[in-house]
Parts: C-alpha cells; sequence; structure tokens
C-alpha cells in the first residue's frame, strides 16, 4: 500500500488567466495553505478501479482523470479521506488529486513533478480550482500567485506570513467552481474584481490587507451570498475578521470556533486548524 499527504489550500482571491497551454492556465491570487487536507491510500488491484471517499465509494471525474493521465493500464484500490468538505472553497478537489497523483508516481515510477502536472490537468478539466495545485506546489504558509500556472510557467511568492490558528466556517450548501466559472457574466464580473488584487496586496502584503482585499473581492465579484455577507457583517461587529472562502458557502477567521459561535450559534459547523508550509508527500509505503 502507498499512501499520500496533501494540505488544503483557501483562495482569498483570485483572477483567472486562460492560456492555450494547459500548464500556463489557471489563476493569479492569494491563499492559505491548511495543514488539515487530504490523505489517501492507493494499491494496485485486478480488475477495474474502485475509488471510495471518506468509506463510500464514488466515481470522482477529477480523481479518474489523475489515474487516467499517470496509470492508464493498472487498477487500484483508492480510499479518499478528507479533513474538510467539497465544494466549500477548501481547495480539496486539487488536494485530493495531488494526493492520488503521488500514490500513482510512487506506483509507476514517475516523476514528483509529473504528479503536480496530472493533478494540475485534472483539477482544471475536470472543473476543480485554477490555481489550487499551484499553490499546494509551494511550500509556503500564504503563497501568492503572481504568474498563473503551474512553476516554471507559473510563478508563487512567499509572503512569509503564517497562521497559528484558522477556524473555517461552512454556512450552507456548497458551490460548484464549474458552474460559477462557466457562467460568462459571473465569470467577467470575477476578472473585474480581481484585475489588481494581486499588485495591491503585494505593495503591502500584511493579514490585516489581505482579509481587506478578500472582503473587497467577494463583495465587487457578486460571488458573496447573502449568508456569507451577514456573517461577515456580524463578525465585524464583534472585533472578529473574517473573509469568504473561494468558491464556498464559508468563511475563514483567525478567531476561534468558540468565538464564532457566540455571534453565529452554536449549530454552525466550524473547525480549526493552522496554516502550514508542509509539502505534499508519501507518508507511508509497503
Amino acid at each position: 500500500m502507498i499512501k499520500a499527504y496533501c494540505p488544503a489550500h483557501i483562495t482569498c482571491f483570485f483572477r483567472p488567466a486562460e492560456s492555450s497551454d494547459i500548464l500556463s492556465k489557471g489563476s493569479l491570487g492569494a491563499g492559505i495553505r491548511l495543514e488539515s487536507g487530504t490523505f489517501v491510500s492507493m494499491e494496485e488491484r485486478t480488475g477495474n478501479t474502485r475509488i471510495s471517499l471518506n468509506g463510500v465509494p464514488v466515481d470522482t471525474k477529477i480523481t479518474q482523470l489523475v489515474l487516467e493521465k499517470m496509470i492508464p493500464e493498472k487498477g487500484v484500490e483508492l480510499g479518499i479521506e478528507t479533513q474538510l468538505p467539497f465544494g466549500q472553497g477548501f481547495g480539496m478537489s486539487a488536494s485530493g488529486a495531488i494526493a492520488t497523483a503521488l500514490c500513482a508516481a510512487e506506483m509507476s515510477d514517475s516523476d514528483r513533478y509529473d504528479s503536480f502536472v496530472a493533478a494540475h490537468t485534472a483539477d482544471i478539466e475536470g472543473g476543480g480550482g485554477l490555481g489550487d495545485v499551484a499553490a499546494l506546489m509551494t511550500e509556503a504558509h500564504q503563497p501568492v500567485r503572481i504568474k498563473a500556472g503551474i512553476p516554471p510557467k507559473g510563478s508563487i511568492v512567499d509572503t512569509k506570513l503564517s497562521f497559528d490558528r484558522v477556524t473555517v466556517v461552512v454556512l450552507g450548501l456548497n458551490m460548484k467552481t464549474s458552474d460559477i466559472l462557466k457562467d460568462d457574466s459571473k465569470y467577467n464580473a470575477i476578472i473585474s474584481a480581481g484585475e489588481s488584487t494581486v499588485a495591491d496586496y503585494m505593495r503591502d502584503a500584511t493579514k490585516e490587507r489581505l482579509f481587506d482585499i478578500s472582503n473587497r473581492f467577494s463583495m465587487a465579484s457578486g460571488v458573496e451570498r447573502n449568508n456569507v455577507s451577514d456573517a461577515i457583517g456580524k463578525l465585524k461587529e464583534k472585533g472578529i475578521r473574517s473573509a469568504m472562502c473561494m468558491l464556498g458557502n464559508s468563511i475563514f477567521s483567525e478567531a476561534s470556533e468558540d468565538e464564532i459561535k457566540e455571534v453565529l450559534g452554536e449549530d454552525i459547523w466550524t473547525f480549526s486548524t493552522r496554516s502550514t508550509n508542509e509539502s505534499a508527500r508519501i507518508i507511508r509505503k509497503e
């Protein structure tokens, strides 16, 4: 059995970037890599591939694309265990794709970089995120994608900021990234809102500005739903800064779960972790 780990990743603000070269396609933006992420276990099997997500059999397009690119002739038993939910802006599709690709690379004796190429390509082709794989390639707590795509075509800067605590809050049903990005009006609004965010942020990369620019972006882009706006506003009234996770019906904050629940209610879903600069990696092979 081969087992791999990959952190999660929150995107705070972004600007999509098109390219005919898939390795140059993606987005500019800023985010936070989270210690909590995805664990994938893989072993070869005779017959068709079987995939489970948190113990439940699934047929996931992005995972299948990774396997087709990395080990097209092999059948595997693949178990994906996530510490955060899908579809809430936590970069779980990219995290799972990378962990899967690392296992497949180990099984096929492929290069580590091939894993990131396969994960990036599958995440974009499968309707996942645009820049999460690039951010997760970089061993930085708070990476900023200043040039779209995965390195060396893309470029990521480490701001050296870190977070001892990041609490994420899920406020409602998940968002489907592909549906939002396929809507021309929404896509154009995101591009317009994100146009100068990275340049503005890099002039003075502080935590305060990370939250401020994130709030401005989510409002200007039109992706911020009313429940997200209400939660951010209520927390701000109590002196707690928070911002929307892209693209999810969720927010992130440095406040504790107890502090957030005191404002938003005890029944709200929260989870606390911290930022990390740990690399995605193989953690077991036998």
